[in-house]
């Protein structure tokens, strides 16, 4: 059996060890996102996946979600997840929203963007995370579900950036909240 080359970044790999069209073993990795194989010519191509985080403010508070799984299970989380096929993200907003706390929203705001990584069974996902906005003036009745354990509202000055589970979104906040020294 010849030896695998892994790719220069080897989480890419996820561990592939065998052509997923053929199944033979005749896989190289010209770059840390291609795979190829050499027997049968099948390329797969590992990108960034697309995923979506809502900073929802209400009366001066922002609402952060306590994951119910891993990756950072128990930790802050903003409403979110990723983008399924054939979706806009602003549709991944709303449908997110509606899934994690029985939310509907019609008006979502785009702010930014920042890339993520997402391990997951012991595979790291290359993400970009994209960031909306949804102000309220009363929050609707919510309740936490799919991915989220319980939700709480937090002071704006009162935000611990430590507990918040994901570098992206911690990051969101921090530029959100005008707290962001480098400008991100």
């Amino acid at each position: 059996m010849p030896a695998t080359p892994l790719p220069p970044d080897a989480a890419a790999a996820a561990r592939i060890t065998r052509c997923p069209h053929c199944g033979g073993e005749e896989i190289v990795w010209p770059t840390p996102k291609k795979l190829t194989c050499a027997g049968c010519g099948f390329v797969l191509y590992l990108n960034v996946a697309a995923a979506v985080a809502v900073i929802i403010e209400c009366r001066g508070r922002i609402l952060f979600g306590v994951r119910r799984h891993e990756p950072q299970l128990g930790m802050l989380d903003l409403p979110g997840g990723f983008v399924d096929p054939g979706e806009t993200a602003e549709e991944a907003v709303r449908r997110e929203l509606q899934e994690e706390l029985g939310a509907t929203v019609q008006t979502v705001r785009y702010l930014y963007s920042f890339p993520n990584t997402y391990r997951y069974r012991g595979v790291v996902y290359d993400t970009v995370d994209l960031i909306f906005l949804v102000r309220w003036d009363e929050a609707p009745p919510l309740a936490a579900a799919d991915d989220l354990a319980s939700f709480l509202w937090v002071d704006r000055d009162a935000v611990d950036y430590d507990r918040i589970g994901f570098v992206s979104l911690r990051r969101a906040v921090q530029r959100y909240l005008g707290e962001d020294a480098a400008g991100g």
